[in-house]
């Protein structure tokens, strides 16, 4: 049912991030004028370039550009402040936090950055440090209204209500027309156990504004929960009204209007759900047994069969299906699912009932006699059949899958409730990404970027193989995740054969090595880097090269097999370190070789001591953060991926939202 906590906390996220985007405003223009006017020679356009890039909400190229201002005068505050920006608008919210410190550290006066470090405290549950830094706001500003609003939220999150009352005071009495004060005073009450002074704060908030559609959702969902369903449906066809691309509002209606009986008016609302979002599990699932229940059991099945391709083992949507697909005729898939749900619960009665009936129909006697004997011999007793009647008030969560809730309606669990914060950015941080380690550095060919991040190391080594880059594709040594097409390899190849006169045995070797492990043919490329090796021993890419094509002939071995190839690895890497001791590409594929064994510690030390010899390199910093998530280290986990995103490894971005 409606939690009317988690909805006002929700709509304050909403509120935050309105009140930071007016703060970021009000700072690009104060901090231009704050900094001294010797140190913006050098770094002046490239910090205008980066805000003009946070202006066009291309936050990650702003970075890059505030990362060089930051190189070129580290001495400088505002270019940390802008970076913040960005990194919390890319919900790196650790990452924008340690921003704020050092802005602050180099410039303490500055009121927008405590403004700005405030909602990342916020975001990082540190409400105390939040309310520190909005305390520090109103010191300089006590009439700010966005710090006193954003400091009575946190005094609400710690239930300081005395404190939280005390700027919802000041703020009534000094702005009586800011409404969602009003909701904020509600929410107070609410917690307090006080629902009637509560709905009085939201009536005198509709009167200021009677068009506030958060208003009219949480009366209405208050009602709703209530079981006041005729005022639950007037309600929330307000909020409509002012909001009609708010999915969840057809939901809670559509809820409403089900309990009252008005069955068709509830379809409706849930097939404008799945207009507006054409995945939602609640919509189809409750449109399905409606349908069920007013005879259109071919459309019921179409949502059904949604529903189990996104969860197959959705017991109660089973259940529901057999029963139409019996009643249609589909006698076999029925019994597939009757089947399903009996492998789930083998003491589910029923279905042994149901299935041998079909079998029965189907002429599969003897099928039907097992069923039958199974039921006689549990002595149990057997249901009729015949389908309950659609409780008309009765919800059930998400995650309940209790077979006799069968024909309950469905709404999210708490923890499934969109974020509506998190809906405000639809840029890197929404990729969808895996909890995979970022590949070893390897000779290989690759595409040869001209902008954006690509991964690629130096070493003068492989200066010596400039002359063989084709059109599209350069020789170098890199992480990239493996994308080669046909053509791409036979293209190398033949510039391989055409140049072979002008390569040693030892350089051909190497290539050929890359060109077969492009083809997936491990054996060939571990003999050719072998031959590599035997023409040159101090080739140091050669060694990296042989570690990564044992790391994937490892990938499809088991048993001894496998760590053959996983010590031939280390032993080949351990020699390249021998001959490079400061290497830090050599570092790093001990590290993921490691990592991939799950030696979480000697990755790490791996991986941190590669970083010790070269800070900006990204992969080493993401897969000691995914190392970090395994073992439960949050905070060390988003440090690093906000030091990865920061270099230029956008997916980090992602990866952090993944987790938060």
């Amino acid at each position: 049912m409606f939690n009317a906590i988690n909805y006002i906390q929700a709509y304050m996220l909403h509120i935050i991030h309105n009140v930071s985007k007016y703060a970021f405003a009000v700072c690009l223009a104060l901090l231009s004028h704050s900094l001294p006017l010797h140190a913006q020679i050098d770094a002046e356009t490239i910090t205008n370039m980066g805000r003009n890039a946070l202006g066009a909400d291309d936050y990650v190229t702003a970075i890059q550009y505030f990362n060089r201002a930051i190189e070129s005068k580290p001495f400088l505050s505002a270019p940390y402040y802008y970076r913040a920006y960005a990194k919390f608008t890319l919900e790196d919210y650790f990452g924008a936090e340690n921003d704020c410190d050092k802005s602050l550290e180099l410039n303490p006066f500055i009121t927008e950055v405590y403004q700005l470090r405030g909602l990342c405290r916020i975001h990082n549950n540190d409400f105390q440090g939040a309310i520190s830094d909005y305390s520090r706001v109103l010191k300089d500003l006590p009439e700010d209204q966005g710090a006193r609003y954003n400091r009575s939220l946190c005094y609400l999150q710690l239930k300081d209500y005395a404190q939280a009352d005390s700027d919802l005071s000041f703020m009534i009495q000094k702005w009586p027309r800011y409404y969602r004060t009003y909701m904020v005073k509600a929410q107070s009450l609410f917690e307090q156990k006080d629902t009637l002074q509560g709905l009085t704060w939201i009536d005198q908030l509709l009167k200021i504004n009677p068009k506030e559609a958060s208003a009219w959702s949480f009366k209405g969902k208050y009602e709703l929960n209530k079981e006041h369903y005729s005022l639950a449906d007037s309600c929330l066809s307000q909020a409509i009204s002012y909001m009609p691309n708010d999915f969840e509002l057809y939901v809670a209606r559509a809820q409403a209007r089900h309990a009252l009986g008005k069955f068709g008016l509830a379809i409706a609302d849930y097939d404008k759900t799945i207009e507006l979002q054409p995945t939602h599990f609640v919509a189809h699932y409750n449109r399905g047994l409606l349908r069920y229940f007013v005879g259109d059991l071919n459309r019921a099945l179409n949502d059904f069969d949604f529903i189990i391709q996104t969860e197959p083992y959705n017991t109660l949507a089973l259940y529901n299906r057999a029963q139409i697909r019996a009643k249609v005729g589909n006698y076999r898939g029925a019994i597939a699912d009757y089947s399903q749900l009996i492998r789930i619960y083998p003491n589910f009665m029923y279905g042994y009932t149901q299935r041998a009936y079909l079998r029965r129909k189907m002429g599969d006697i003897r099928g039907a006699q097992n069923d039958e004997t199974v039921v006689a011999r549990r002595n149990l007793d057997v249901a009729t059949g015949n389908a309950r009647a659609l409780a008309k008030n009765k919800v059930r969560l998400r995650s309940d899958h209790e077979l006799d809730k069968y024909q309950q309606l469905v709404q999210e669990d708490p923890d499934t409730v969109r974020n509506v914060f998190g809906m405000m950015f639809g840029k890197v941080q929404n990729e969808k990404v895996t909890n995979e380690f970022m590949p070893m550095y390897t000779p290989s060919f690759c595409k040869a970027y001209t902008r954006g991040y690509h991964s690629v190391g130096f070493m003068p080594e492989i200066n010596h193989y400039k002359h063989v880059n084709t059109l599209n594709r350069v020789f170098a040594l890199t992480a990239q995740a493996d994308s080669h097409n046909q053509q791409d390899v036979e293209a190398d190849e033949r510039q391989v054969a055409r140049i072979a006169n002008n390569l040693s045995s030892a350089q051909r070797s190497l290539l050929m090595s890359a060109i077969h492990l492009a083809k997936y043919d491990y054996s060939s490329a571990l003999n050719d880097v072998n031959e590599a090796i035997a023409a040159d021993s101090t080739s140091i890419i050669a060694l990296i090269q042989r570690s990564n094509i044992l790391l994937h002939l490892a990938s499809t071995a088991t048993g001894q097999q496998r760590k053959s190839y996983c010590n031939f690895a280390l032993s080949s890497l351990q020699k390249a370190s021998r001959l490079a001791p400061d290497n830090a590409y050599v570092l790093y594929n001990a590290g993921c070789l490691l990592a991939h064994q799950d030696a979480r510690e000697s990755a790490l030390q791996f991986f941190s001591q590669a970083l010790q010899l070269d800070t900006r390199l990204p992969e080493a910093y993401y897969n000691r953060a995914l190392i970090y998530l395994r073992m439960g280290e949050k905070n060390k986990a988003f440090a690093d991926l906000s030091k990865a995103g920061q270099l230029g490894l956008y997916s980090a971005y992602a990866l952090i939202k993944q987790n938060q």
